[in-house]
Formats: structure tokens, sequence, C-alpha cells
């Protein structure tokens, strides 16, 4: 009697610890079922320098991002570099269109920094650079292609910052009182400012573009059209300063003033380690550096409109023509603080600027060596325009709503005095207040 006691036992035991064959099947299943992960990208577009050629980049973080997620997504990729997939290779990735449902082509995979993508015991991130040109709008997903085991990294769906591609358009009606004319008289004027530009033609440096005022009236001194083609490219390889080649045909809108202006410029952004203290203080915070320019122009004239205030210049003429513009900086910005903390703003999330008042300044000269004025001094033509800027967070009032909350901090109103010179008619001056609302997305 013991002895079959202790065989039901054993019998008993070793029915409980076998599963049934469907719970085996969902076993093996779960164990056969491919590993998935999260790929961290970050993605980059505009223009490379020093090329200037028009380039879009996806960083993909094989490193995991430095999320605690991302150790698996380590280990993964450093499994399949031990199974022969190769982090360097252009095959070992795929960029899908998700408006198309096509592959972007790669032409390169890039290291970020010193380290390599095959490193241990972290690897590096990595650069897809994609062949064509791409818009702020369409979506794209990137995953790793031939992970061993059939596992998969697939990003969530991105966009690219910046177009590198499609033209731009512009137009811009406008009524301007007492407008001047090149007549020496005022009159109240309706004007349309038309714009359009292919910022890069082909996947090259070259580009195109058209700027153009027209008025009611043929003699307002602000009416011109404009058509530049040109190419840039970098002139220091470890600071930025791109260098433009262009030739441009002016005149006003009845071409009574045309010529063809060949240009030579070079721009930048005055170092920063000069500048940042001068504009960051107690005083004044200016997010970014100063950026200048110089260009230097050859002018042939097909015609000449000559006003009260203008006179008879050179038919083959030359100009210099440096520039400097001060990007929106902001005064007494612990005045503003004390201003948001007196109010006991219950929103925390508002904009640190709010209530402040924003600035910008931009100035430059015409200076014409071969040209004298009428008291027969060298002729040189200032210019330049201020800019306050007010945030429209500034008035964000609960019983007056102006604009939607999505738009409101990044939208404001810009006032604004100029004193210009127009280059296309002879240099005429005129001087005017503006006052416009700025919404930007």
């Amino acid at each position: 009697m013991k002895n079959i006691l202790i065989r039901l036992t054993i019998v008993i035991l070793c029915g409980a610890a076998l599963p049934s064959p469907g719970v085996l099947w969902a076993q093996a299943a779960a164990a056969a079922a491919p590993a998935t992960f999260v790929l961290p990208v970050v993605m980059y577009s505009g223009a490379s320098y020093p090329s200037m050629r028009p380039e879009a980049m996806i960083q993909v973080n094989l490193n995991g991002g430095g999320a605690l997620a991302g150790a698996a997504l380590v280990g993964e990729v450093q499994s399949a570099e031990g199974a022969g997939w190769k982090c360097r290779n252009v095959s070992s990735y795929q960029v899908v269109n998700q408006t198309t449902k096509k592959a972007v082509a790669i032409s390169a995979v890039l290291p970020v920094g010193k380290e390599a993508c095959d490193d241990k015991p972290i690897p590096a991130s990595v650069l897809l650079v994609l062949d064509g040109h791409f818009d702020t709008a369409t979506t794209f997903v990137t995953s790793l292609v031939g992970l061993p085991g059939g596992a998969t990294a697939t990003s969530t769906a991105s966009k690219f910052p910046a177009a590198t591609s499609s033209t731009a358009v512009s137009i811009i009606p406008q009524a301007v009182p007492g407008e001047s004319l090149t007549n020496g008289k005022t009159r109240d004027v309706g004007q349309v400012t038309v714009s359009y530009g292919i910022p890069y033609v082909g996947n090259s440096p070259v580009f195109v573009n058209t700027k153009d005022l027209f008025s009611t009236d043929e003699k307002d001194s602000k009416s011109a059209f404009s058509v530049t083609g040109g190419v840039r490219f970098g002139l220091l390889p470890h600071r930025y300063m791109p260098v433009q080649l262009s030739e441009t045909v002016q005149g006003n809108q009845v071409a009574t003033s045309a010529s063809a202006v060949s240009n030579l410029s070079v721009s930048g952004l005055v170092p920063w380690y000069w500048s940042h203290k001068a504009l960051n203080n107690g005083f004044i915070e200016a997010p970014r550096a100063p950026e200048f320019s110089l260009t230097g122009q050859y002018t042939r004239r097909i015609a000449q409109l000559v006003t009260a205030k203008t006179k008879l210049l050179a038919v083959n003429d030359a100009a210099i023509n440096p520039a400097l513009t001060i990007e929106p900086f902001y005064l007494f910005q612990g005045a503003c603080t004390k201003y948001r903390n007196w109010l006991k703003l219950s929103n925390p999330s508002t904009t640190t600027k709010q209530f402040c008042l924003g600035y910008q300044v931009d100035l430059g000269m015409w200076y014409l060596p071969l040209d004298k004025t009428k008291a027969g001094s060298q002729q040189a033509e200032g210019y330049g325009d201020a800019s306050i800027l007010i945030p429209l967070s500034n008035l964000d009032f609960p019983k007056v709503p102006l604009v939607s909350k999505d738009n409101l901090l990044n939208s404001q109103i810009r006032v604004e005095y100029s004193d210009s010179v127009n280059a296309a008619n002879n240099y005429a001056r005129s001087r005017q207040w503006s006052v416009g609302i700025e919404v930007m997305k």
C-alpha cells in the first residue's frame, strides 16, 4: 500500500508539472517573438557649412538617448554588431516618408563627435545624411534594418525643423499715408510687396530670388523691382562666415531707373566672447550676437531718374555697403520680473519675456567712392530702422482674448521707424512709421 501511494503521488506531481499543449504552444510563440525597440532620433535640416548646400540629417541615438529604457536597445545593438550587423553601413538603416510610404535615399552614415557607433560599452550616435529636398509638414520614420532574430527598432514619426526645398512666396498689401514721391511731393498710396525665392536650385548652393514693391503711384520713391541670382559658400571652415556672389537687375516699377549690379558680400556673427558681456548685464539682455555684413558692388546704370533730392550718378559705379543687425534684445529685465511677481501670475508657463519690451536695430551705409554730393563732398548715404516689439502675451487679459493660447506667446506687435534709401531708385530717401502684428509659427 505504501508503494502504491508513492506512485500515485509521483503521477499527480508529474501531471501538475506538465502544461497543456495549448500553453506549450503559447510559450513557444512568445519565446520566438522578435524583440521590438523604440529608436530615439533627432531631425536636423538647413544649409550645411561651409558648402552652403541644402542638407537634411537624422541623428540616430544608438545609445538609447540616455534614457533608462534605452539600455535594452544598447544591448541589442552590441549583440547585433557581434552577429554581423554593421552600424556604419547605409544598408543598416531605412527612412520612410509617411505620406508616400517610400524609402528615402541615404547618402552617408557619419559619426557624431570622435566616438564610434561600435564602441563598447556604449555605442555612439550616428548621423544619416539624406538625399533630396524636404519640407516641414511631412513625417518620417527611421528604423534599423537587418537586426538578428527579426528584432525591430523603429522611431516615432518626426518632422524636419526647416525646409530644404520648395519656393518661398510672399504677397503683402498695405496702405501708406503720406508716402514720399520722386517729384518731392507726398501722397497717400497703396503698395504691394511681392517676394519669390528659390533658396537652392537643385541640390546646389545656387539661389534665385526676386523682391518687388509696386505702388498705385508710379512716382512712389519706394517702388522697386529686383531680380537676383547667385551662389553661396563658406569662407572659413571653423567659423560661420558665408560669402555670396550674385548678379542683380533692379529698378523702379516703370523702369525709368534701371541698373545691373554685381555683388560680393561676406557676413557673419560678431564673436560672442566680444559681445556677450556688453550685451548681457543688468541693463540689457541679448540672446544672440549681432550679425554683420559687408558688400561690395559694381553697378552698370542703364537708366536713371533724377529727382529734386537726387542727382545724376556715374554710369559705371561702385559702392560699399557695411551693415549691422542687433537681433531682438531686452532692457531692464529685472523690472519685468518684479512686475510679474507683483501681479502674482497664476500661470507658471507664461513666457519669461512677458511684460518686457523687445528692441531691434538695423544700421547700414552706402558709400559711393565715385560720386559726389551736390555740395561736392564724397557721397555716403546712411540708413537704419529701429523697432519696439511688444509680445501679445502682455495683452492677455481674461475678458479681452486677442489670439489663441497656442500662438499667443509667439506673436508680437512691431512698431518701427525707418529712415531708408532705395538703391534701385538712385538712392532716393524716405522716412516712415509702421505698425504691424507678427504671428510666428
